[in-house]
C-alpha cells in the first residue's frame, strides 16, 4: 500500500531542511556552520514535533512499513554509493548529492508505510 500523505510530509520535510542547510556551502568557516546548523536543526525539529502532536497522523511512530525490506536494500545501496564517491573523492560532488544520498532511503520506504491505527 502506498501511503502517499505520509511520503510527501517526509518528501517536503527533508526538502525544507535541505534548503535551509544549503548556505553551509558558502560559509567558510566550520564554527558558524555547526552553529548554524544546530540552531536550525533544533528550531525546525520543534515546529515537526509541535505539528505532529497536532496530527498525530504524521506521526513516525504510528506508521509501518508495506515492504520490510525495502529501507534496508536502500540505506547499503545509498551507503554503497557515499563509499564510492569517498573513495573517487570526485571535486564536483557538493551538499546536495550527500543530502540526497542520506534522505532518499527514508523518503522512499516512507511512501511504502502504512498507518497503524485504522481511524487516521
Amino acid at each position: 500500500m502506498i501511503d502517499i500523505n505520509y511520503g510527501n510530509y517526509t518528501l517536503f520535510q527533508y526538502l525544507i531542511i535541505a534548503f535551509i542547510l544549503f548556505p553551509i556551502e558558502i560559509i567558510p568557516s566550520w564554527l558558524i556552520i555547526m552553529i548554524y546548523a544546530v540552531i536550525v536543526l533544533i528550531i525546525f525539529s520543534t515546529l515537526l514535533k509541535l505539528f505532529e502532536r497536532r496530527n498525530p497522523c504524521f506521526k513516525e511512530n504510528n506508521h509501518v512499513t508495506t515492504v520490510p525490506w525495502l529501507r534496508t536494500t536502500l540505506v547499503v545501496l545509498s551507503t554503497a554509493m557515499l563509499l564510492i564517491i569517498l573513495i573517487i573523492k570526485d571535486s564536483s560532488v557538493d551538499f546536495l548529492i550527500y543530502y540526497a544520498l542520506i534522505a532518499a532511503p527514508h523518503v522512499i520506504s516512507a511512501y511504502f508505510s502504512t498507518s497503524r491505527r485504522a481511524h487516521f
